[in-house]
């Protein structure tokens, strides 16, 4: 069965956000913020000793942007908030699915909340371990070479 909800087209923004933070509050995080700028949204949270941060860029539709403001009437500017709004919603939903199956696992003991966000963490210098090991990554995939982390560990 396939109605509106399953395809994202009825479920606003707003609630998603509000799934989020009642799936974060009910796991124990704090300090739940959300944001949303230009083709961006984000929500940041601490739990388990730890900050997060997931940014994400907003699904865009082409025909969003098909009409230019400067021409458009009433009728068509409220058509593109129409089709921003229900690209803006498919995205929150797809995160909040996306954060409580991670939370999921996290409650089920398959993994730790550290685990599951670990991109996420926002390092001392407000970096996420994503945005400080993208560049290793991609360098060691175009040398061939295995990046080297730090000092090796001791037995």
């Amino acid at each position: 069965m396939t109605g509106p909800y399953t395809r994202g087209d009825s479920y606003s923004s707003e609630a998603s956000r509000k799934q989020i933070r009642r799936a974060l509050e009910h796991y124990g995080a704090t300090d739940i913020v959300f944001g949303q700028r230009g083709s961006l949204g984000a929500v940041a949270f601490k739990g388990d000793g730890r900050q997060y941060r997931i940014v994400m860029h907003l699904l865009l539709s082409e025909g969003a942007f098909a009409v230019r403001s400067d021409i458009a009437d009433g009728q068509l500017r409220d058509a593109k908030a129409k089709v921003l709004e229900q690209t803006n919603r498919k995205s929150w939903q797809a995160l909040a699915s996306a954060i409580d199956a991670k939370l999921g696992a996290a409650a089920a003991g398959i993994a730790t909340l550290e685990s599951e966000f670990l991109a996420h963490v926002v390092l001392p210098g407000n970096n996420t371990v994503y945005e400080e090991m993208e560049p290793v990554i991609d360098s060691a995939y175009r040398s061939g070479q295995r990046p080297l982390f730090g000092s090796p560990s001791l037995p």
